[in-house]
């Protein structure tokens, strides 16, 4: 596992990819097993772990590049990675839970979405149904969910995937193990 030669104190033990993805997790399991009953606060926890997940990318290309291996990073995308932007542009582009976790990150740092970047995306309150529980009765509860014009999913479960997707990437990269990535 790659580790960043320049230790940056403002971010408390958080030093590298594989610290920075053990945040996403916890952040992913929280929101998942007990999330907040305000939806209020759930949004916020949601929005705080879409930025999480989004800022992802420039720890990636910043421990690639400080350690000379870019290479594995242009090995990955199947193309040359011109920086951290142009690494999020790839990101956005070939995977659309990517490209809402963008949009939904920009949007909470700089409040207006640049929309020829991809789909609108939507964040509302909606009534979801337990999947074991609609045969028998119909109750459910109030959820965060996140809609483009192709996809829709619940705040948490948007949360879980990228866990999964950043999992699956860094330990692809060489940031992380396979076991770390499993714990």
């Amino acid at each position: 596992m790659l580790q960043s030669q320049i230790q940056n104190a403002r971010t408390f033990s958080l030093q590298s990819p594989a610290d920075l993805h053990r945040k996403l997790r916890f952040e992913a399991r929280a929101l998942y097993n007990h999330p907040p009953a305000d939806l209020t606060e759930r949004a916020y926890a949601v929005m705080n772990a879409v930025t999480t997940a989004w800022q992802m990318k420039d720890w990636v290309y910043r421990a690639l590049f400080e350690t000379g291996q870019l290479d594995r990073l242009h090995q990955f995308s199947g193309r040359e990675i011109r920086g951290a932007r142009d690494f999020g542009r790839f990101l956005t582009d070939n995977n659309p839970w990517m490209n809402m976790c963008f949009q939904l990150a920009t949007a909470a740092k700089h409040f207006d979405v640049n929309a020829e970047v991809g789909p609108e995306v939507i964040t509302a309150i909606d009534f979801q149904f337990e999947p074991g529980s609609v045969a028998h009765d119909l109750t459910g509860r109030e959820e965060i969910v996140v809609s483009t014009r192709n996809n829709t999913i619940s705040g948490p479960d948007l949360i879980l995937l990228l866990d999964y997707i950043w999992g699956h990437a860094l330990v692809d990269l060489g940031l992380l193990t396979a076991e770390m990535r499993d714990e």
